[in-house]
């Protein structure tokens, strides 16, 4: 039972890993309005990120988002930031109390129990 609770939290600290480093990846936490790839502002023409309001993101997958969009998504990705860092931490706290639990069984069961 102890090496499937061990798994669980193992899952939940990658799992925690995974969905914060994604949200951080995709501008989860930029203070501005980020395009990866093609930003085009109201003239038609190529701008530099940070987009503005008018301006259109093309993406890799042929998509494209408005700035308002795009300011959505990366509200999403801040979402996705907390929740896989409260996830990463149940894992890790998991993990802790694990250890802590083997550690205070083992001094228990190696000289008997404390009078």
């Amino acid at each position: 039972m102890r090496t499937g609770v061990l798994l669980v939290m193992w899952a939940l600290v990658l799992w925690g890993v995974f969905e914060a480093g994604g949200g951080v990846v995709r501008h989860g936490l930029s203070p501005s309005v980020e395009c990866s790839w093609i930003n085009v502002g109201p003239d038609g023409e190529e701008h530099p990120s940070p987009m503005g309001p008018g301006d259109r993101c093309y993406r890799r997958d042929g998509g494209h988002r408005t700035y308002e969009e795009q300011r959505a998504a990366q509200r999403a990705e801040r979402d996705d930031i907390v929740a896989g860092s409260w996830v990463l931490g149940a894992g890790v706290l998991g993990l802790g109390a694990l250890s802590l639990h083997r550690r205070l069984g083992s001094d228990v069961g190696a000289t008997g129990p404390r009078e």
